[in-house]
């Protein structure tokens, strides 16, 4: 069986799919900023690209705290991929996560179990200056 490829992890404002089916990844970041946590930021996306597979596949996207390993977003889905050589796009517009703290978090994605790549998102700490 062939071993999954992942060739893209992107997060950003919007992840739209056009009439054609082709994806628009508006506003890519790597990071939030907040001046007080709890936070939950406006709405925005996430964008998974693997290739390297056919058939029913079984995947995991799991966003945690890197210190304490605190799940922050789980979501499990399948997917099919028709060719070897096709690409299977995963898009996803987030509203509501609650981000408990500033800090370092991992997104990992996981294919029928297996661990295939992850993506570091920073959340900092918005410094104020007094007016």
């Amino acid at each position: 069986m062939a071993e999954p490829v992942l060739l893209s992890i992107l997060f950003a404002d919007r992840v739209i799919t056009e009439n054609n089916n082709k994806k628009g990844i508006i506003g890519t970041f790597d990071r939030f900023m907040s001046p007080s946590f709890p936070v939950i930021f406006p709405p925005w996306g996430i964008y998974v690209a693997i290739t390297n597979l056919i058939g029913k596949h079984q995947f995991v996207l799991t966003l945690t705290v890197i210190d304490t390993d605190q799940v922050v977003l789980p979501i499990e889905g399948e997917f099919e991929s028709a060719g070897i050589d096709g690409v299977v796009e995963l898009t996803l517009n987030l509203n509501g996560v609650s981000f408990p703290e500033a800090g370092r978090y991992n997104l990992s994605v996981h294919v029928d179990g297996e661990l295939i790549g992850s993506r570091v998102l920073k959340v900092d700490l918005l410094e104020q200056t007094g007016v």
